[in-house]
Formats: C-alpha cells, structure tokens, sequence
C-alpha cells in the first residue's frame, strides 16, 4: 500500500515523540514539540490518548531540526 503524502500517523499518549505538531483525535487540540524524545499526554480538553502526527519532515524532506523549522533552507 502506498501513504500518500498527506495521511498523517497516529501516535499515543505515553508514546516518545519527536519534533512535529500533535493534533487530539477528539477535539483538535493541537501540541507542538521543538525537541526529540518528549512525553506524549493524554489531551488536557477531553482525555483522549490518540494523536495525528504530523512531523517537521512531513511538509519539508529537507526540515530536519526545529532551527530548519524556523529558518528553512533555500531551494
């Protein structure tokens, strides 16, 4: 099976997770990590343990690090 570019990866509360944005499943409240190996929470709103993911790499192969969110390369 092929994902397409825009599928996003479901993540779960006590999950380690990297830098990416982390949108609640139930509500859409939405969590962005900067830094690699964080704790992933159960949502604050409602209590749902399952994420969307969607990682620094998913818009840009070429975003990397937070400072490559903040500044990204030429192309």
């Amino acid at each position: 099976m092929v994902k397409n570019m825009t599928e996003e990866k479901k993540v779960k509360a006590g999950d380690k997770v990297g830098p990416g944005k982390y949108v609640c499943i139930d509500c859409g409240k939405s969590f962005e990590f900067t830094e690699a190996e964080q704790d992933l929470r159960k949502c604050p709103v409602c209590a749902c343990e399952m994420y969307n993911c969607l990682p620094m790499s998913h818009i840009r192969s070429d975003v990397k690090t937070p400072e490559d969110a903040l500044n990204p390369p030429k192309r």
